[in-house]
Order: C-alpha cells, then sequence, then structure tokens
C-alpha cells in the first residue's frame, strides 16, 4: 500500500467493501482536524462540477469554494467508495458510485466516478476526475459555481 492510497484510505473513511458517506468532500479522521488538511495549499485540481465544463483550480482555497459551489448546487448527494487503487509510490485513483439529485431542478442521476490523486510529503498535490458523458451533462443543468 504505498502512501496515496494510506492517506485516501483515511481520507475518504474507506473500508474493504466500501463505505457510504453524505458528502461529495471527505469526512477526515482523527489526526486532522478539517479535512481540508489533507491539500497543499497549491493543490491543482482538474474538476468537472456546475459549470459543466473541466475546470482547473489552483490552490487548498480554490477546491475548497468549488465544493462548497457543488454542494450547494445539489439537493441531496452521497458517494459509495468502491475500490482505491494504488499506481505508483505517489499516485492512486479513488473509484466511486455517486447519488446526486439537482437543487435547481430535482434531477437524480447516479454515477460512477473516478479520480486521480498524487500526494506528495503527506498532503494532495493534485486531483484529476473522469466522468461519463451523462454526469457532465448532468453537471451542465445544475447551474453555476459561486465566485470564491
Amino acid at each position: 500500500m504505498n502512501d496515496a492510497v494510506k492517506l485516501l484510505t483515511r481520507m475518504f473513511g474507506f473500508t474493504e467493501g466500501g463505505r457510504q458517506h453524505p458528502d461529495v468532500f471527505p469526512v477526515g479522521d482523527e489526526n486532522r482536524s478539517s479535512p481540508s488538511e489533507y491539500f497543499h495549499p497549491d493543490v491543482v485540481h482538474s474538476l468537472f462540477g456546475p459549470s459543466g465544463t473541466k475546470e482547473t483550480l489552483v490552490g487548498r482555497d480554490a477546491f475548497l469554494a468549488f465544493a462548497t459551489g457543488c454542494a450547494q448546487a445539489l439537493a441531496e448527494r452521497h458517494d459509495e467508495i468502491i475500490a482505491i487503487t494504488g499506481i505508483d509510490r505517489e499516485c492512486a485513483f479513488v473509484h466511486a458510485r455517486a447519488y446526486r439529485k439537482s437543487a435547481s431542478n430535482g434531477e437524480d442521476i447516479h454515477y460512477e466516478w473516478a479520480m486521480l490523486y498524487r500526494v506528495e510529503q503527506g498532503l494532495i498535490t493534485y486531483g484529476a476526475d473522469m466522468l461519463d458523458a451523462a454526469a457532465q451533462t448532468f453537471w451542465a443543468r445544475v447551474g453555476t459555481v459561486p465566485a470564491g
């Protein structure tokens, strides 16, 4: 198990067989006072969200504003982590099922997502998500991310 898998397993509260949690954002663990502490201050993310396009976010604050905007665009949400798989000593994939309901139009969608993370010196320094076309178009319909 590489460092990325160890950190992501703690961050998502993952146990063998998966674990559901109600937020898009990870729940954290006993050694970190906030989930944001898993992310390097200069972390870079490439993510789909309420803008309907892939966005590049630079910095922990930009990611937190994005995650807040995504949460506000949804009436209901939860994720079930299926697997966390190491790739090399710094990278891992998270594979999950998403259950979402739009706050603006009530549309429900269930889809699987994957996210590649890089962990360096105990912090996430890069993250990129992969969504299928149906999930991307869902996000395009739910609204826009508030300026942060």
